[in-house]
């Protein structure tokens, strides 16, 4: 069993948050887990730390960069030093197209997953470096910056591409120093962040995969834990497609 890690997960409540929280803790012992949450944490309050594990939780909203500010401070004052970072927040999504752009919510969108990351890697990426002994950080992006997007998801495909555009170059700027900076690009997965989607396109989403279903967190969670694990020693700036073949590059 995997031992001594101290794995950062912002935005730890949501669905897929969850989900790779439980797993790891199966796979991992004598680990600090330190979860970031938006609102409720009551989903991670009921998670039953095995192993020797142990969870501390901090309460910030993305969508603030004083909030952000915050939450670096709460981590430092609590002599936090993650090892592992996974980067899932996000909004609800939502279909847009050019006639629907309003720059106040996509600035909030912006704030929420690519500010609010780019923050938190400047107050912690030196220490994880400095360690030398392949700290990972794994961020959530999505197959709308693999190939062609889906139609009508201007917003949301111009925030995922500025967010890979940060991991790309945080990987090549930190290549041979022993961390290992990735990602994840799954196809529509079914969690609470569809609930302003209607029914008809999470559907139609379904019927067009090659499964003829989307996918679900149990599906995502091994890629992540493969690129937080030591066998992904030697891989940096890849983006994962886990799309069941959905995208093929």
């Amino acid at each position: 069993m995997k031992t001594n890690k101290s794995f950062l997960i912002l935005g730890a409540s949501s669905d897929l948050g969850i989900a790779l929280i439980n797993r790891l803790n199966e796979e991992y012992s004598d680990s600090i887990f330190l979860l970031h949450y938006h609102s409720d944490n009551s989903a991670l309050l009921s998670i039953n730390y095995a192993n020797g594990n142990e969870a501390r939780y901090f309460k910030a909203d993305f969508s603030r960069p004083d909030e952000v500010s915050a939450f670096i401070n709460d981590l430092k004052d609590s002599n936090a030093a993650p090892t592992h970072i996974v980067h899932l927040p996000a909004a609800k999504l939502g279909y847009t197209r050019l006639k629907d752009f309003d720059q106040s919510r996509l600035e909030r969108n912006v704030q929420i997953q690519v500010y609010s990351f780019i923050q938190i890697m400047k107050e912690f990426l030196p220490a994880m470096v400095k360690r030398k002994d392949h700290s990972k950080v794994v961020v959530a992006l999505s197959s709308v910056v693999m190939g062609q997007p889906q139609k009508s998801m201007l917003e949301y495909t111009t925030v995922k591409s500025m967010l890979y555009g940060v991991v790309r170059q945080l990987a090549a700027d930190n290549a041979g120093k022993m961390i290992n900076i990735n990602a994840v690009s799954p196809s529509m997965i079914e969690t609470k962040l569809l609930s302003e989607v209607d029914s008809k396109i999470i559907g139609m989403a379904a019927e067009g995969s090659n499964e003829k279903r989307n996918a679900t967190t149990e599906d995502i969670v091994p890629g992540i834990c493969f690129l937080l694990s030591d066998d992904s020693n030697y891989i940096n700036g890849v983006n994962l497609n886990i799309t069941n073949g959905n995208v093929i590059l």
